[in-house]
């Protein structure tokens, strides 16, 4: 049942498109350094793949902005959960789909660094909503889905600057310089590990899977970016 629903929801999100608690204690922040770097490259995020974190799901890191701000923007709080881990959150999600496959939008908002990391299992951010969450900065989006659809999205200063499919070598004309030296379109790549090392490079910011997988605020947005 649960494969059926995760293909369902999978492709109404395709259909869709791309128009984008335990706090970190400080013992674990010394050891977990968040400080990124603009030449991260993918095997910092080796233990991505298809279905790891999800096979669905939305995460962006935002420059700029603060964590409230961040909230706002995807819509405001409709309901506020208990913390979870990444994993909780999407059977939260699961658990609460209706019979006629609608789902809450569970999303995770957490400080990391001088960043804002948002994840949302099975969430899609519009452009839109992804240039107001930079309007004071950048921000660095990947989405991928159940069907291997993948696309990496960068916006700055309230304005969608790049976009394109992280599986595929990048057109050439509006090419960033955070871009270079990835293994973008190789037979052998990690499209996930690639694509979030490229969100390193933009943010600044490492997302390492110890921090991850912590428990991080939890919420369902109203209906708005989400």
């Amino acid at each position: 049942m649960r494969t059926a629903v995760r293909l369902l929801l999978a492709t109404v999100l395709g259909t869709a498109g791309l128009v984008g608690p335990p706090l970190t204690t400080a013992a674990s922040a010394r050891t977990d350094d968040w400080h990124g770097s603009r030449h991260a490259m993918p095997g910092k995020y080796a233990w991505l793949d298809d279905i790891t974190p999800s096979d669905t799901y939305t995460i962006v890191v935002v420059r700029g902005m603060g964590r409230a701000a961040v909230v706002r923007h995807l819509g405001g709080v409709k309901r506020k959960l208990a913390a979870m881990t990444p994993t909780e959150a999407e059977t939260y999600l699961f658990d609460h789909v209706t019979a006629d496959y609608s789902w809450p939008r569970v999303v995770q908002v957490q400080r990391r660094g001088h960043a804002v990391v948002v994840y949302a299992p099975y969430g899609v951010l519009d452009d839109a909503a992804l240039a107001r969450l930079s309007r004071h900065g950048r921000a660095a989006e990947f989405f991928t889905d159940v069907e291997l659809d993948t696309s990496v999205t960068v916006a700055k200063k309230g304005e969608v600057v790049r976009q394109f499919d992280a599986g595929f070598k990048p057109p050439k004309e509006g090419a960033l310089r955070a871009e270079r030296g990835l293994d973008w379109g190789a037979p052998d790549q990690n499209v996930w590990a690639t694509a979030w090392a490229f969100d390193e490079r933009i943010s600044r910011t490492h997302i390492s899977r110890t921090w991850f997988d912590q428990a991080h605020p939890t919420f369902i947005a109203k209906k708005g970016a989400l």
